[in-house]
């Protein structure tokens, strides 16, 4: 029966010439085979005949690679299930008399198997996930990217295997609109184009921190970014701080924060905002480390007032002496474990003597300060006391001048009121006379 069949189909095949395309053989010592397709080109859902011969009796096993994309039955029909590249793999059994098999040989043939399909499995980009809003049937796309983004690489994957995709890759974006066509063609021409269009924004001008702190201190004033001058003191152990800076605009970048060495006194330091378009401010530390100076708690000078009068933060003080004064009693105090050392305060000459008072901390820090004193000269002593003797006369006439002119006003003020008094009492008797009449 079977070799009845397979006679048909020859017999049928040789009267259909032309429909076959290019034969190939394979032959083996004793035997001859060639083998043809009708189509060497079908669509998903189409099919192709296999057609096989041979002058010798066979017997044809078919096998596809890779077997997912088509089928095939024994009489050789192909049906088409996926898009690709596909081969049919033919061995040719050479069959005997008896229909055991005497030799054999392989064909293979080529099959492209084409798609329609020009859709997209998936749409991405490496600098935003799209993966919420892409659907294969959605040709247009609207995506705004901040300015930091100079250029996006486009990624794409066909719904078909064999579909070839343009307008993928790396693109520079401009500020403002970027489009950009992406093709999708599948094997048999139909071609469809997706649309992305990339919004850059505009460079930002924000060159400000949110927040600027330093840590383990306080600012002064309190932090605002449009305050662009802080100060901060340190106490004098304090080898380095750490600031920490944040932009008001994450793009921006900002410079001068981290750990920061101190020297000893003022140290000025700087943190710079650099915005996107290039615009800049700058926020200035002005850090106080302490010198580690201790100063006096009191001062006394025995008999005498400072002038100005005592503060532990004045260091120069005024003193005037007699003549006859060589030593001044000075009581100078300190915090505890600090020294004190008082130079100049033996045999003061006439005129002006300069007496140092030193505090001298455990750093062996010293803080100085001056007393400049005043000694007067015999003469100028003698003239002070003349002098204050005249001023105590002239004192004394004031005084006694005023008391006799306040008499006087007294005495005349009194006078007048008596006779004020008298006056009165002579016109009313009168008025009484009159009224009897």
């Amino acid at each position: 029966m079977k070799k009845f069949l397979t006679s048909l189909i020859l017999f049928i095949i040789l009267l259909m010439p032309n429909v076959s395309k290019a034969a190939i053989t394979c032959s083996t010592d004793k035997h001859k085979a060639e083998a043809s397709i009708d189509k060497d080109k079908i669509k998903i859902g189409e099919t192709a005949q296999i057609i096989v011969k041979s002058e010798d009796t066979y017997q044809v096993e078919y096998k596809i690679a890779p077997k997912d994309f088509a089928t095939i039955n024994d009489e050789g029909l192909v049906k088409a299930i996926k898009d690709g590249s596909i081969k049919i793999n033919l061995t040719v059994n050479f069959l005997k008399e008896n229909e055991e098999v005497d030799d054999s040989c392989k064909i293979s043939i080529p099959l492209e198997i084409t798609s329609n399909d020009s859709s997209l499995k998936k749409l991405t980009l490496d600098e935003f996930d799209i993966s919420s809003i892409f659907k294969s049937n959605k040709l247009d796309y609207e995506i705004k990217l901040p300015y930091k983004f100079e250029q996006i690489n486009i990624k794409a994957e066909a719904s078909s295997g064999t579909a070839k995709i343009t307008g993928t890759g790396k693109r520079y974006l401009n500020e403002g609109n970027n489009e950009y066509n992406i093709v999708v063609t599948a094997s048999d021409g139909t071609s469809t184009t997706y649309k992305i269009t990339i919004i850059r924004e505009e460079a930002s001008d924000d060159a400000t921190l949110k927040n600027l702190v330093i840590e383990g201190l306080s600012l002064s004033p309190k932090f605002q970014k449009d305050i662009y001058k802080y100060n901060l003191e340190v106490d004098k152990d304090v080898e380095e701080i750490t600031i920490k800076g944040e932009p008001a605009n994450e793009s921006s970048k900002v410079y001068g924060i981290g750990k920061i060495k101190l020297a000893t006194g003022i140290n000025t330091h700087y943190i710079k905002v650099v915005a996107e378009n290039g615009s800049e401010v700058k926020y200035e530390l002005v850090i106080n480390k302490n010198l580690g100076t201790s100063n006096l708690t009191s001062l006394e000078v025995v008999g005498y007032n400072l002038n100005p009068a005592f503060n532990s933060e004045t260091y120069t003080y005024n003193l005037t002496i007699p003549n006859n004064i060589t030593k001044l009693d000075i009581n100078a105090v300190g915090n505890e474990n600090d020294q004190i050392e008082i130079i100049g305060n033996e045999n003061l000459k006439d005129g002006e003597n300069e007496i140092l008072i030193s505090i001298i901390n455990n750093d062996k820090t010293t803080t100085t300060y001056k007393l400049i004193v005043n000694k007067l000269t015999k003469e100028k002593e003698t003239t002070i006391k003349k002098n204050n003797i005249v001023i105590n006369i002239l004192l004394i006439i004031f005084i006694i001048s005023i008391i006799i002119m306040a008499s006087c006003i007294l005495i005349f003020i009194k006078r007048n009121y008596k006779r004020k008094i008298v006056l009165d009492l002579k016109n009313k008797k009168v008025n009484n006379k009159k009224n009897k009449r």
